[in-house]
């Protein structure tokens, strides 16, 4: 059975790794495209998403916890698979405002019409002599971030290490195997020192995340099956993450992901989502459990695919809790070109 961790740290932040990857190579990973980063399959040229809104949707809007909303979009890409059109500004069902882009020979783009800032990310990546990747990223000119990253035989992340523009260590983490478990571990840092570390264990049949203050004392835990069942918790009541959202964790398959979060205020309340999957690995139902253990949202997403495995239209029903029935809260369709 294919199984992965969801691990969504703080900042919420989300990974996943799979059981048993453990080999190291020098090998490059896959770089995907900014077509394949937007979840498109296929040499794409242009897509352009239109949103027909139905009916009101019944969930009271300041305790939604499913996102569900679909805006209207376009885009254009190269066959390199680069943004060379998109927008700018849509409202529930047109697109008001596109910019166009353009690149230079070393990469960089300038994008006309664009309302946001006019500003370059560059990246550049070297193999170090101990096979590990030195990957520094530019603001314009300036130095915005370093990460040495080591990857498995197979491109996935085993290691890696982050630091910011003035060289201070940010975050780094690490995958190790043995007997049968595969451990993950991530820490924090703060202004150079250590805030706080996670160690996600895995095996064939249990998942466990510990979260441990700088000092060494447990702050929380999660125990679960291969199913994704609750198996067992802990947590310091009071304790509330410094950087960002609270962390989680849950596991991935084809046909469902469970997904545990902790009440951000510390009370060490569990909320949890169950996604299932449909083909194409995207969504078909949905529902929230809410702090009690009782199902507050849940919604029905019917979507078809078209020979690529992009979608090209979608039709979202929600639950209305006083009446019990799903209603149809929009229907968006999406026009694809390919080259």
């Amino acid at each position: 059975m294919t199984r992965a961790v969801l691990i969504a740290g703080q900042g919420a932040l989300l990974a996943t790794f799979v059981l048993m990857a453990c080999g190291v190579s020098a090998q490059n990973p896959h770089q995907t495209t900014e077509r394949e980063n937007w979840g498109f399959h296929g040499p794409v040229r242009s897509a352009l998403t239109v949103v027909h809104k139905l009916n009101p949707d019944p969930r009271p809007a300041d305790k939604r916890k499913l996102e569900l909303v679909q805006n209207a979009d376009w885009k254009v890409f190269d066959v390199q698979g680069r943004t060379t059109e998109f927008a700018t500004s849509a409202d529930a069902d047109r697109i008001v405002a596109t910019a166009k882009c353009t690149y230079a020979v070393d990469g960089a783009r300038h994008c006309t019409n664009d309302p946001g800032p006019q500003y370059q990310v560059l990246t550049k990546e070297i193999v170090l002599p101990d096979g590990s990747h030195q990957i520094t990223s530019y603001l314009d000119s300036k130095l915005l971030s370093t990460k040495i990253a080591l990857y498995d035989s197979a491109g996935r992340e085993v290691s890696y290490r982050f630091y910011d523009d003035k060289g201070k260590l940010v975050s780094e983490g690490s995958v190790r195997c043995g007997a049968g478990t595969e451990v993950d571990v991530s820490k924090m840092y703060e202004k150079g020192s250590l805030v706080s570390h996670t160690e996600t264990w895995a095996t064939a049949s249990t998942i466990e995340r510990r979260e441990f203050a700088a000092d060494g004392h447990v702050l929380w835990y999660l125990q679960l099956d291969d199913d994704g069942e609750l198996i067992s918790s802990w947590y310091k009541v009071g304790y509330k993450p410094r950087m960002g959202s609270q962390a989680s964790l849950g596991i991935m398959r084809p046909d469902i992901w469970v997904i545990y979060k902790f009440d951000e205020q510390g009370s060490g309340r569990l909320e949890k989502t169950v996604i299932h999957m449909q083909e194409n690995s995207k969504p078909h139902t949905e529902e929230h459990y809410g702090f009690d253990g009782l199902v507050d949202e849940k919604c029905k997403i019917n979507v078809v695919f078209d020979a690529y495995g992009n979608w090209t239209s979608r039709s979202v029903f929600v639950w209305e809790a006083k009446t019990n029935q799903m209603v149809e809260t929009e229907e968006d369709t999406r026009k694809i070109e390919y080259y």
